[in-house]
């Protein structure tokens, strides 16, 4: 009797363990999202919100049921508060991963939080080479400003048959210096003569001064690695002077609305250097299933950063389904850097040390938008 009731009690004892096992209570994981909300870069940031809670919504949860929760942060377009919302992050809200920032200069300002709180930090968006070199704990979805400057050049020389350029660009702003060195080298290599470089400083209204020493220089084209705002009275007041030459410009130009309403008539032709268009002939099935969920929900077309946050989004999700606690962040970050052929949002998404090998998308504007014009790969 003894014995029997020994073998139900080690029986109980199994099933009991089995079914708790079974019946684990799923994890939450939290994923801080650091985006500039308010403030001058708010039209990247907002469209960027957009696309992360979306994606969010079609995958809410991990594999293993976990759910996500999304804790969003507005910089308010400021390099200090990009470093104080990584640092809470870490700090008080105990997330598993971060998501941002949008632009080189406030992604680089949170870097050494991440590495030094073994955090994995993905950004969209930020391309200046910096962000990546010597940073084991950041990654990025987007291509690098070395690469961006390249198709850039390549643009201008063999499309354009430019043999002179003019460049300007911010020196206060990291993307736009990375941007415009990329470009130069490039562009000398193929042979091409730089006569003049002028500034652009953020913030600044007035560019009919410097619009005038590059008209006085007859070039061949303008490259133009700043952001929509400037990007914008520049096309309008170069118009006005008379100045009209081929412009091409990085993934910062056209990408908010602001820049055709504005600029209107005076930036159709202007062609920038992309990571995606929604108005591609080809799409991999995400990037189908997330246009028409976009649609559905916003009641406008695609907006690329939105896309690529997805992105940042659903590589962050890859990495923890293939750990077997996706809150060892260490694991994580080895499987985020380890991303090979993942279809994505935006393509098809392979990642060598944290940077993001993938094709450009040249776009073109045309009747107040972006048009496919073609793709380059690295």
């Amino acid at each position: 009797m003894n014995s029997v009731c020994g073998k139900l009690s080690a029986l109980a004892v199994v099933l009991c363990g089995a079914m708790g096992a079974s019946t684990a209570a799923a994890q939450e994981i939290k994923i801080g999202v650091v985006l500039p909300l308010s403030g001058p870069l708010s039209g990247y940031g907002q469209p960027s919100q957009k696309g992360v809670e979306l994606i969010q919504s079609i995958t809410p949860t991990l594999k293993n049921g976990d759910t996500v929760k999304l804790i969003i942060i507005d910089n308010k377009s400021d390099k200090v508060e990009s470093a104080n919302a990584m640092q809470r992050l870490v700090s008080s809200d105990k997330v598993d991963a971060v998501i941002g920032e949008v632009t080189s200069t406030n992604t680089l300002a949170m870097t050494k939080i991440a590495d030094d709180t073994k955090t994995p930090l993905v950004s969209p968006t930020a391309t200046n080479d910096r962000v990546t070199r010597n940073h084991p704990y950041v990654s990025r979805v987007c291509f690098s400003d070395s690469f961006q400057g390249v198709v850039g050049a390549n643009l201008a020389s063999r499309d354009l048959n430019a043999k002179t350029a003019a460049i300007i660009f911010d020196s206060s702003n990291d993307y736009s210096v990375g941007l415009a060195k990329a470009f130069r080298n490039q562009f000398k290599k193929n042979g091409g003569v730089i006569p003049i470089e002028v500034q652009a400083p953020a913030g600044s209204k007035d560019f009919k001064a410097q619009l005038a020493s590059v008209k006085s220089h007859n070039v061949d084209m303008i490259y133009m690695p700043i952001y929509y705002t400037e990007g914008a009275l520049i096309a309008v007041q170069a118009k006005q002077m008379g100045l009209q030459k081929p412009v091409v410009g990085g993934d910062g130009l056209a990408a908010d609305q602001v820049f055709f309403d504005v600029g209107k008539d005076a930036v159709n032709g202007y062609m920038t250097t992309d990571y995606y268009s929604p108005n591609a002939k080809t799409q991999t099935p995400a990037g189908a299933s997330f246009i028409k969920a976009w649609e559905d929900k916003y009641k406008q077309p695609t907006h690329t950063w939105g896309a690529m946050t997805a992105d940042a989004y659903n590589v962050i999700i890859n990495a923890m389904n293939q750990c077997t606690d996706p809150k060892d962040r260490v694991c994580v970050n080895e499987k985020i850097r380890a991303t090979k052929d993942f279809q994505g949002v935006t393509g098809t998404l392979t990642l060598n040390n944290g940077d993001a090998v993938r094709s450009a998308v040249i776009n073109e504007v045309q009747n107040g938008k972006l048009a496919f014009k073609t793709v380059v790969n690295p």
